[in-house]
């Protein structure tokens, strides 16, 4: 990850937008951008009440998750150029199976750094998705990037710029996985070659974001299997958004 100044994908709308790599500098906007939209607004944190306001820790523990994960250097952001604002970003992983013995990056950050119910719940959801397929053994692939956490700021919606984030999420993947654009890439990750780019899509948007860039949905999940603080998910959830999705673009 760049130092300031990320790596400049693509610009929008006739110069209105630049969607770059996300920069260090750039890195606590980047995550006030979560805490403004995909944590008061994403289903999931809807339904594990991450949104309310009094469950601030939660928020915190998982901007340290998409902290941590932005050090992988394949997190995109999108900037209003008039303003100057950072409006939409893809949090990134690179997933991979850790040595023997060890925990995958999830489950190692649910047991260890994970306090709050809160939290839990999400991370608990997330890991049980994930493994609903094991995409890398199901697939025989070494490596994965996962499009994590995508979010747009509520004022600049419905303007293509999730899907945006999306398609340069595969252009990035598919440089790695031929051995380009690892200046971003730490050196303990250079050695990896995605083999596609995973997700979990939890709403309408995002479900047909995926359809319209052809990702393959490998298991669907109604949200009233999962349930929180005796209420289940669907309980929650606008009823426009009914399942969450676990898909894969394979390269």
């Amino acid at each position: 990850m760049r130092a300031e100044n990320g790596r400049l994908w693509s610009t929008l709308q006739n110069g209105k937008y630049e969607l770059r790599s996300l920069a260090k500098a750039d890195l606590e906007e980047a995550l006030n951008v979560l805490n403004d939209s995909f944590f008061v607004n994403e289903s999931v944190c809807k339904g594990c009440e991450i949104n309310l306001p009094e469950n601030g820790q939660a928020r915190q523990e998982l901007r340290e998750l998409c902290r941590i994960t932005a050090y992988d250097g394949v997190s995109l952001i999108i900037k209003h150029m008039k303003s100057g604002r950072i409006v939409a970003v893809s949090f990134n992983k690179l997933q991979f199976a850790p040595p023997p013995g060890e925990d995958n990056f999830f489950v190692k950050f649910y047991n260890e750094q994970s306090k709050s119910p809160q939290a839990k719940a999400l991370m608990d959801y997330m890991i049980t998705m994930d493994s609903k397929i094991d995409v890398c053994t199901e697939y025989h692939m070494d490596c994965v990037c996962e499009l994590m956490f995508l979010a747009t700021l509520p004022d600049f919606g419905r303007q293509g710029l999730g899907r945006a984030l999306t398609e340069t999420t595969i252009r990035l993947t598919r440089e790695l996985e031929q051995g380009q654009g690892l200046e971003d890439v730490p050196p303990g990750l250079q050695d990896k070659r995605p083999k596609a780019v995973t997700a979990l899509w939890t709403s309408l948007f995002t479900q047909k974001i995926g359809k319209a860039v052809g990702f393959q949905v490998l298991n669907t999940v109604p949200f009233s299997e999962y349930e929180y603080n005796g209420k289940r998910f669907d309980e929650r959830i606008e009823p426009i958004h009914k399942f969450g999705e676990q898909v894969m673009y394979k390269l």
